[in-house]
């Protein structure tokens, strides 16, 4: 019998944000991605590109893919597969003892806070299980009206004008789920969930997806969330994990719109996403996640030319297109008030769209802000940038950077050792 010690494993799964695929303008998943060891016996990785992107096996033509992919940008189409096929990956490759990363940006944010709620209220189902993973997602995903019946979306409610009036009361059969997990799964730790600006504008704008512990999770031990000051949109609001005793979690705000936290702009206009980048494997090297130091040094520094810079300019998300996008109402889930509210992205005078609001802290916790943010805040930005224009930096939605209620984060000392 042979007595050798099986040793655990690093698990890493990456979902990119909307529309994300590989390409010469990164993402900061892509980016940790690469900083991640090759052949290596004890990490295995698995990176899917993001909501909205669909590949040869699933369309005939190029034309077929962009429907697929304007559905993915505004209403999250495509996230089941890209949680069922990481879940496959997890079947596949767990072993007792493993530890689980799961990392996202954008909506691939939300499809890991999905796999991670998945995992919790089914398991995982043994590699050989693979016919059970479609049911588990709709165990997951089917709500139940208050008389016990499933509920599923109904697209004629749409013609109604009550049709936003949809009870909040209409949950998923945790009972059912319960028995599930017990006679086909097993239970599972995630050890660290990082994600960069997390949305979770997913399914129709009258019945979006809402799934349960997305935002609260026992099962997920170390919590680590970037997210941007200055994103407008209201298809990208943000999505916020839960505060709470106990919980390990640093939920950061960094300057800059969406990708300006999660990437994706071309390199040379990556100096504020590089910034959520280091924080983030900062993290990860406190997390015990093993890096490779010279790929990630190459990530970290791709040119001399492009360096962190918290006095860089900051993106415009908000084109034209998305102005036009800001007209369209959509319900979205409060969770102050636990119920589904219409919401316009632009109020009078239309075309002014909303900046992010910070929640107030509660129970003597503070809101967290990136030290960059502090820096930024004494200017004067960067003015010959031609991306931006902006001469200094003065968020609407932020407190006194000052106040008491703020707490200045700064970056992991770990990240010297690897001179990072």
């Amino acid at each position: 019998m042979d007595n050798t010690r099986i040793k655990a494993r690093q698990l890493i799964v990456c979902i990119d944000g909307t529309n994300n695929r590989f390409s010469d303008e990164p993402t900061n998943v892509v980016r940790l991605f690469r900083s991640l060891p090759k052949d290596s016996e004890t990490l295995l990785a698995y990176y899917d590109q993001g909501v909205g992107t669909f590949g040869l096996s699933e369309t005939l033509f190029e034309w077929q893919k962009v429907p697929s992919r304007i559905a993915g940008l505004m209403f999250g189409w495509g996230i089941k597969r890209n949680v069922l096929n990481a879940y496959r990956f997890l079947m596949e490759n767990y072993r007792d003892g493993d530890q689980i990363f799961l990392f996202g940006f954008s909506r691939g944010s939300y499809a890991v806070r999905v796999l991670a709620a998945l995992l919790h209220t089914i398991g995982l189902l043994p590699a050989h299980q693979v016919q059970l993973t479609d049911f588990a997602w709709s165990l997951l995903t089917t709500r139940l009206q208050p008389d016990g019946n499933a509920h599923k979306p109904d697209r004629q409610r749409a013609m109604s004008y009550t049709w936003w009036r949809m009870s909040a009361d209409k949950k998923p059969d945790f009972k059912l789920m319960g028995e599930f997990k017990g006679s086909f799964a097993r239970p599972v730790s995630i050890h660290f969930l990082g994600l960069f600006d997390t949305v979770s504008s997913v399914g129709w704008v009258y019945d979006p997806l809402i799934v349960p512990y997305t935002r609260r999770n026992e099962d997920v031990k170390i919590i680590r969330h970037a997210v941007s000051l200055d994103e407008r949109r209201s298809f990208f609001r943000q999505n916020l994990w839960a505060e709470g005793k106990g919980v390990n979690l640093k939920q950061v705000w960094f300057a800059g719109v969406h990708s300006d936290v999660g990437g994706g702009y071309p390199v040379g206009e990556s100096q504020l996403a590089l910034i959520a980048l280091r924080w983030m494997i900062g993290e990860c090297l406190e997390a015990g996640l093993s890096i490779d130091a010279e790929a990630c040094r190459a990530e970290l520094y791709p040119a001399s030319s492009v360096l962190r810079d918290p006095l860089a300019q900051a993106h415009n998300s908000l084109t034209r297109n998305w102005l036009i996008a800001e007209w369209v109402p959509r319900l979205v889930w409060n969770p102050r008030t636990h119920k589904r509210t219409l919401e316009y992205g632009s109020m009078p005078p239309f075309g002014k769209a909303r900046s992010r609001e910070i929640p107030t802290p509660e129970n003597g916790q503070k809101t967290r802000v990136h030290a960059s943010v502090a820096a930024r805040l004494k200017g004067p930005l960067n003015s010959d940038q031609p991306w931006g224009s902006q001469l200094s930096y003065q968020p609407q939605n932020l407190p006194d950077i000052d106040s008491e209620s703020i707490e200045q984060v700064g970056d992991s000392p770990r990240l010297d050792e690897y001179n990072l």
